[in-house]
Protein backbone atom coordinates (compact mmCIF):
# COMPACT_ATOMS: atom_id res chain seq x y z
CA UNK A 1 0.00 0.00 0.00
CA UNK A 2 0.89 3.46 -0.82
CA UNK A 3 -0.07 5.78 1.81
CA UNK A 4 -0.60 9.44 3.46
CA UNK A 5 2.54 11.07 4.26
CA UNK A 6 4.48 10.95 0.72
CA UNK A 7 3.87 14.79 -0.60
CA UNK A 8 4.68 16.04 -3.78
CA UNK A 9 7.29 18.94 -2.94
CA UNK A 10 6.85 21.95 -4.91
CA UNK A 11 9.38 24.82 -4.60
CA UNK A 12 7.22 26.61 -1.87
CA UNK A 13 7.28 23.66 0.33
CA UNK A 14 10.57 22.04 0.28
CA UNK A 15 11.70 23.43 3.51
CA UNK A 16 8.00 21.57 4.91
CA UNK A 17 9.24 18.73 3.38
CA UNK A 18 12.83 18.51 5.06
CA UNK A 19 11.04 19.00 8.19
CA UNK A 20 9.11 16.24 7.68
CA UNK A 21 11.70 13.82 7.27
CA UNK A 22 13.76 15.10 10.00
CA UNK A 23 10.65 14.25 11.65
CA UNK A 24 9.39 10.27 10.41
CA UNK A 25 13.34 9.44 9.12
CA UNK A 26 14.40 7.74 12.59
CA UNK A 27 14.19 4.10 13.03
CA UNK A 28 12.41 3.21 9.89
CA UNK A 29 12.29 0.25 7.82
CA UNK A 30 14.13 0.27 4.51
CA UNK A 31 11.95 0.14 1.57
CA UNK A 32 12.06 -0.96 -2.20
CA UNK A 33 11.95 2.06 -4.03
CA UNK A 34 9.65 0.25 -7.35
CA UNK A 35 6.92 2.30 -9.36
CA UNK A 36 3.58 1.57 -7.82
CA UNK A 37 -0.36 2.56 -8.43
CA UNK A 38 -3.33 3.43 -6.29
CA UNK A 39 -6.67 3.71 -6.69
CA UNK A 40 -9.19 6.36 -5.62
CA UNK A 41 -12.67 5.08 -6.00
CA UNK A 42 -15.59 7.26 -6.49
CA UNK A 43 -19.03 5.91 -5.85
CA UNK A 44 -21.76 8.15 -7.51
CA UNK A 45 -24.91 6.44 -5.71
CA UNK A 46 -26.50 7.51 -3.20
CA UNK A 47 -24.09 10.20 -2.68
CA UNK A 48 -20.45 10.90 -4.12
CA UNK A 49 -18.25 9.42 -1.69
CA UNK A 50 -14.30 8.37 -2.16
CA UNK A 51 -12.92 5.43 -0.38
CA UNK A 52 -9.77 5.37 1.87
CA UNK A 53 -7.99 2.40 3.89
CA UNK A 54 -6.30 3.08 7.50
CA UNK A 55 -3.34 0.78 7.86
CA UNK A 56 -2.41 -0.91 10.98
CA UNK A 57 -0.05 0.55 13.67
CA UNK A 58 2.96 -0.46 13.18
CA UNK A 59 6.00 1.29 15.02
CA UNK A 60 8.82 0.84 12.49
CA UNK A 61 6.69 1.64 9.34
CA UNK A 62 7.01 5.07 8.46
CA UNK A 63 3.13 4.88 7.49
CA UNK A 64 1.75 3.24 10.59
CA UNK A 65 -1.82 3.92 11.01
CA UNK A 66 -2.07 6.63 7.95
CA UNK A 67 -5.22 6.86 5.96
CA UNK A 68 -4.63 5.83 2.13
CA UNK A 69 -5.87 4.90 -1.13
CA UNK A 70 -5.80 0.88 -1.80
CA UNK A 71 -2.58 0.15 -4.36
CA UNK A 72 0.78 -0.66 -4.04
CA UNK A 73 4.53 -2.03 -5.24
CA UNK A 74 4.16 -3.37 -8.90
CA UNK A 75 5.19 -7.19 -8.61
CA UNK A 76 7.18 -8.87 -11.90
CA UNK A 77 3.89 -10.28 -12.97
CA UNK A 78 2.01 -7.45 -13.38
CA UNK A 79 1.39 -7.05 -17.00
CA UNK A 80 1.09 -2.72 -16.33
CA UNK A 81 0.57 -0.51 -13.73
CA UNK A 82 -2.96 -0.21 -14.12
CA UNK A 83 -3.03 -4.15 -12.86
CA UNK A 84 -1.30 -3.50 -10.28
CA UNK A 85 -3.74 -1.30 -9.05
CA UNK A 86 -6.56 -3.76 -9.65
CA UNK A 87 -4.84 -6.24 -8.08
CA UNK A 88 -3.68 -4.62 -5.44
CA UNK A 89 -7.37 -2.96 -4.96
CA UNK A 90 -8.10 -6.49 -4.55
CA UNK A 91 -6.23 -8.04 -2.06
CA UNK A 92 -6.64 -4.84 -0.05
CA UNK A 93 -10.20 -4.37 -0.05
CA UNK A 94 -11.91 -7.06 -1.93
CA UNK A 95 -12.86 -4.63 -4.56
CA UNK A 96 -12.75 -6.10 -7.92
CA UNK A 97 -12.21 -3.23 -10.23
CA UNK A 98 -12.00 -3.31 -14.36
CA UNK A 99 -11.13 -1.17 -17.01
CA UNK A 100 -14.70 -0.20 -17.71
CA UNK A 101 -15.10 1.48 -14.63
CA UNK A 102 -12.18 3.48 -15.21
CA UNK A 103 -12.12 7.24 -15.07
CA UNK A 104 -8.68 8.76 -15.82
CA UNK A 105 -4.92 8.53 -15.44
CA UNK A 106 -2.85 10.87 -13.78
CA UNK A 107 0.42 11.98 -14.21
CA UNK A 108 2.98 9.91 -12.03
CA UNK A 109 3.66 11.57 -8.96
CA UNK A 110 6.44 10.97 -6.41
CA UNK A 111 5.28 9.51 -2.50
CA UNK A 112 7.45 8.95 -0.38
CA UNK A 113 9.24 12.47 -0.11
CA UNK A 114 9.26 12.64 3.65
CA UNK A 115 11.54 9.86 4.12
CA UNK A 116 14.05 11.41 1.07
CA UNK A 117 12.95 8.14 -1.06
CA UNK A 118 10.48 8.80 -3.23
CA UNK A 119 8.67 6.30 -5.03
CA UNK A 120 6.72 7.32 -8.61
CA UNK A 121 2.97 6.65 -8.19
CA UNK A 122 0.17 6.38 -10.77
CA UNK A 123 -3.26 7.46 -9.25
CA UNK A 124 -6.35 5.86 -11.11
CA UNK A 125 -9.67 7.34 -10.77
CA UNK A 126 -12.53 4.63 -10.62
CA UNK A 127 -16.20 5.58 -10.39
CA UNK A 128 -18.40 3.22 -9.41
CA UNK A 129 -22.19 2.81 -9.60
CA UNK A 130 -22.69 2.41 -5.86
CA UNK A 131 -20.56 1.18 -2.91
CA UNK A 132 -19.47 -2.40 -3.39
CA UNK A 133 -18.96 -5.03 -0.33
CA UNK A 134 -15.48 -4.16 1.70
CA UNK A 135 -13.54 -7.49 2.46
CA UNK A 136 -10.62 -5.91 4.51
CA UNK A 137 -6.63 -7.18 4.31
CA UNK A 138 -6.83 -7.39 7.96
CA UNK A 139 -3.13 -7.95 7.77
CA UNK A 140 -2.46 -4.61 6.64
CA UNK A 141 -5.31 -2.63 7.05
CA UNK A 142 -7.31 -1.99 10.23
CA UNK A 143 -10.63 -0.16 8.47
CA UNK A 144 -11.86 1.55 5.63
CA UNK A 145 -14.33 4.43 5.13
CA UNK A 146 -15.87 6.15 2.91
CA UNK A 147 -15.85 10.08 2.73
CA UNK A 148 -18.70 12.43 1.17
CA UNK A 149 -17.08 14.36 -1.77
CA UNK A 150 -19.11 17.26 -0.07
CA UNK A 151 -17.37 16.98 3.22
CA UNK A 152 -13.58 16.61 1.47
CA UNK A 153 -13.95 19.43 -1.07
CA UNK A 154 -15.11 22.04 1.75
CA UNK A 155 -12.09 24.05 2.30
CA UNK A 156 -13.51 24.79 6.29
CA UNK A 157 -12.84 21.12 6.85
CA UNK A 158 -9.09 21.39 6.30
CA UNK A 159 -7.06 21.79 9.18
CA UNK A 160 -3.22 22.14 9.89
CA UNK A 161 -1.76 20.05 12.57
CA UNK A 162 1.60 18.22 13.91
CA UNK A 163 1.47 14.58 12.30
CA UNK A 164 4.58 13.79 14.75
CA UNK A 165 4.94 14.00 18.25
CA UNK A 166 8.92 14.52 17.56
CA UNK A 167 7.85 17.78 15.52
CA UNK A 168 4.90 19.25 17.23
CA UNK A 169 5.57 22.08 15.62
CA UNK A 170 5.81 21.21 12.17
CA UNK A 171 1.96 21.44 10.55
CA UNK A 172 0.28 19.80 7.67
CA UNK A 173 -2.83 20.19 5.84
CA UNK A 174 -4.79 17.65 6.27
CA UNK A 175 -8.75 16.26 6.70
CA UNK A 176 -10.38 14.91 9.89
CA UNK A 177 -11.12 11.63 9.15
CA UNK A 178 -13.31 9.01 11.92
CA UNK A 179 -9.83 7.54 12.75
CA UNK A 180 -7.73 10.50 12.38
CA UNK A 181 -6.84 12.77 9.59
CA UNK A 182 -6.03 12.47 5.55
CA UNK A 183 -2.73 14.22 4.77
CA UNK A 184 0.12 14.18 2.63
CA UNK A 185 0.03 12.06 -0.87
CA UNK A 186 -3.50 11.06 0.03
CA UNK A 187 -4.97 14.92 1.23
CA UNK A 188 -3.33 16.11 -2.32
CA UNK A 189 -4.00 13.52 -4.55
CA UNK A 190 -8.09 14.05 -3.40
CA UNK A 191 -7.22 17.61 -3.96
CA UNK A 192 -6.36 16.95 -7.22
CA UNK A 193 -8.92 14.75 -8.62
CA UNK A 194 -11.73 17.23 -6.94
CA UNK A 195 -9.90 20.02 -8.64
CA UNK A 196 -9.83 18.02 -11.74
CA UNK A 197 -13.53 16.74 -12.35
CA UNK A 198 -15.80 17.31 -9.53
CA UNK A 199 -15.21 21.45 -9.19
CA UNK A 200 -19.09 21.21 -8.75
CA UNK A 201 -18.06 20.13 -4.94
CA UNK A 202 -16.00 22.51 -3.87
Amino acid sequence: MLSATGMTVHSSNRILAHQAFCCYSENMEPYIRTEAAVATIITREPAPEVLVLKRNANPRDPWSGHYAFPGGRRDNDDASLLATCIRETYEECGIQLSSNLLVKQYPVRQAGNHLNQPIPVTTYLFELPEQPAIRLQTTEISCHEWLDLDYVADASNIIRRPMSPRCPDVLFPCIPATAGFIWGFTYETLMLVIADRYTRFS
